[in-house]
């Protein structure tokens, strides 16, 4: 039912259904009907012919022309000349792909429809390979296209109503730290890029380690992706980092008063440095104990240095972190070198972050017994530390060696997940002649599956930075679908070490034929069952069905344990997981740890599930579950609180007379502090008070 008087007709011409469009608009309804149930679908199909006067064509009269033009040219020259070669067809482009991607002045308004998604670039694929850089494109030297590209990229932020990006959801989409990805997406695009930093760092302790290593839930979450490429967010978040490093605007904070209370944490990974940086800086004496020569933890040793530098970002992060205050004692295993018994008793609060580090093995195999079938986690690390000892000058000898000889090898790496992927490309980068990966699974889908749907980590095929090197190394991609590893055999010239996997397809029937696969080393990447055995070799504390340590989440103390200052966060357990994950486990557990010594916090909670009013509510008072968090049906409210522009935009600002304030908080009753326990860093002790 198209009014012509509310048309722009200088610009579109309305014209009548032909034979071709009646048939592929009533297939376009019955489509609608049956994915929505729409009343208004049903009552047009019920009259059909009825409906169809009430249609009508409109068609853009440029396009209209440009169509008419090539017809035109086409029935004027007739048939084709005999000795004229035939033209090659050039592929139509889509309007999204000739839109711009970075322009002079972007306009902030429709900036999702006018401009396209370009994220941070990789090195071109065999130049990589010859290094162990890392793969993104380097802008250590900021030019003005460099800030054209941003300011454009996030004009394409539609600042929604209800960014889902925010927060995680239950299908592995959204941002398990809750950062204010709008706040600083507006604010970069106004070239505010301190007031942009400091939004980010409100919410994130580690930028630079989420903006590198993170798979960006965010993206697959972002409202814009649900038709077209999503808002290039974990490239923001790393430009804006790497801004504020640039710029000096990242400097220690160490706390101006001191609680006196004394916290240990055992790991350095990113829960741990996320806890420990959270405690330090509401004044506490924070130790952080690792068992490696060096901290970081998965950051150091498990994350290949061709995704997250270790000294331009790892060592240059733990360096600051000392300068705050914080203690670290490496080489230091506890359960060996120091009970948790005696850690509970000298410490006012211990933290758990010692990760996933119990992997999955194949020791029913038949052949695992044999040499060259190694972990992943030691294969990496290993790597990693030796590259490392080398480039700081620590290495027992000039030149640098690597404990495991790939040079020349064939290699197969039996894991599907990020970790095989660190495998396959470090195999490439010691000089594998070939590289293959075992996946149980069968090939994703190119469009996202109807069991992910948005705002979901959506299941579909991707290409890793390792699997494009080794197809342009190799020829082909590295990946093996639906194989069942049946056993290990041996090699012919050494009958000690492994020659070859044998395998068949997963689901095929039995008797069917067994593949036989040259490998002259087999790395295991297999995923992680919790964490090992040593900070509790006697058992004492519970695991759940996983064989984590349990602990309730947001709350996060030891279940069963004999120790009541005892607290469990990050992969140890939660079960292996992403960076960003731990690091938002860390930052939670630290504001209940610090509740828990002092009374109160002024610490931000961290828990996301607990933030999303869709699934997830603090518990009432009365509640007989004391739980953080718990499923409920969300309740419609109206709210007469008006929220200032300011708010919105996540700024820090006092609110005029007239501006009611966002949130009315109820008083909150002051630390339990001792007068003594708050007096400046390295100030004399007070004398005592006569009676």
């Amino acid at each position: 039912d198209v009014d012509p008087h509310n048309c722009n007709l200088g610009g579109i011409s309305l014209d009548k259904m032909e034979a071709e469009d009646l048939a592929v608009l009533k297939e376009l309804v019955e489509e609608h009907l049956k994915l929505t149930g729409s009343d208004k679908a049903k009552e047009l199909l019920a009259n059909w012919s009825g409906s169809l006067a009430r249609f009508t064509k409109i068609f853009p009269k440029e396009y209209k022309a440009a169509i008419e033009k090539g017809l035109a040219k086409a029935t004027k020259a007739g048939e084709k000349v005999e000795d004229e070669p035939e033209k090659p067809a050039v592929a139509s482009k889509d309007l999204e792909d000739i839109r711009p991607n970075s322009v002079a002045e972007p306009a902030k308004k429709r900036g999702f429809h006018e401009y396209s998604r370009k994220a941070m670039s990789y090195r071109p694929d065999k130049d990589r390979t010859l290094d162990w850089e890392e793969i993104y494109a380097s802008t250590s030297k900021k030019s003005q296209q460099w800030h054209q590209l941003l300011k454009t990229q996030t004009a394409r932020c539609m600042d929604c109503g209800t960014p889902t990006c925010h927060t995680p959801n239950q299908g592995g989409g959204g941002c398990p730290l809750g950062n204010r990805i709008p706040t600083w997406n507006q604010l970069v695009h106004e070239g505010e890029w301190k007031r942009a930093l400091e939004r980010l760092l409100d919410t994130n302790n580690f930028p630079e380690f989420t903006g590198t290593t993170c798979p960006a839930p965010c993206e697959e979450a972002c409202v814009l992706g649900i038709n077209e490429s999503p808002v290039a967010i974990k490239s923001t978040e790393l430009a804006i980092i790497e801004y504020g490093f640039s710029k000096g605007w990242i400097k220690p904070q160490p706390p101006q008063v001191r609680t006196r209370k004394r916290v240990c944490i055992i790991g350095s990974g990113p829960a741990g440095l996320a806890a420990a940086q959270q405690l330090n800086r509401a004044g506490h004496m924070v130790q952080v104990i690792e068992r490696a020569d060096r901290g970081g933890g998965l950051l150091m040793y498990g994350i290949p240095s061709m995704k997250l530098d270790k000294q331009e970002k790892v060592l240059r992060r733990l360096q600051l972190l000392k300068e705050e205050g914080i203690a670290f004692k490496y080489n230091t295993e506890v359960g060996k070198d120091i009970s948790l018994a005696e850690l509970c008793m000298q410490n006012d609060a211990v933290i758990c972050c010692t990760g996933a580090t119990q992997w999955r093995d194949m020791r029913g195999t038949e052949g695992r017994h044999l040499g060259g079938i190694i972990q992943a986690m030691e294969f990496l690390s290993a790597v990693q530390k030796s590259n490392l000892d080398a480039e700081m000058g620590t290495a027992p000898m000039l030149k640098k060696t690597h404990p495991y000889e790939v040079q020349g090898k064939n290699v197969i790496v039996i894991g599907g997940g990020d970790t095989a992927v660190d495998c396959v490309g470090t195999s490439v980068r010691l000089g594998a002649k070939s590289v293959l990966q075992f996946s149980r699974r069968d090939e994703a889908p190119k469009q996202r599956p109807a069991h992910t749907p948005w705002p979901c980590w959506a299941d579909t095929y991707r290409v890793d930075y390792a699997h494009s090197e080794v197809q342009a190394m190799h020829g082909r991609d590295p990946r093996e679908y639906l194989v069942a590893t049946k056993s290990f055999k041996p090699s012919a010239t050494d009958p000690n070490q492994v020659g070859s996997v044998m395998a068949t397809k997963v689901g095929a029937p039995a008797g069917s034929a067994v593949l036989e696969y040259q490998a002259d080393l087999v790395i295991l990447a297999m995923g992680f069952t919790g964490p090992d055995k040593s900070v509790d070799p006697m058992g004492m504390l519970q695991r759940d069905s996983g064989s984590n340590f349990k602990a309730q989440y947001g709350e996060y103390k030891a279940e069963g344990s004999p120790w009541p200052n005892l607290f469990m966060c990050g992969d140890c357990r939660k079960g292996a997981s992403l960076v960003v994950t731990a690091i938002a486990e860390g930052r939670d557990c630290a504001a209940r740890v610090d509740a828990f010594m002092m009374g109160d916090t002024s610490l931000p909670r961290a828990a996301p599930l607990a933030a999303n009013p869709t699934f997830f509510q603090m518990p009432q008072k009365g509640d007989k579950e004391a739980s953080l968090v718990k499923r409920f049906q969300r309740k419609k409210a109206k709210s007469g609180i008006q929220v200032s522009e300011a708010f919105e935009r996540g700024l820090l600002v006092e609110p005029t007379a007239d501006e009611p304030e966002a949130e009315v908080q109820p008083a909150v009753a002051p630390r339990a502090v001792s007068r003594r326990a708050l007096q400046p860093r390295d100030a004399p002790a007070a004398p005592p008070q006569p009676p």
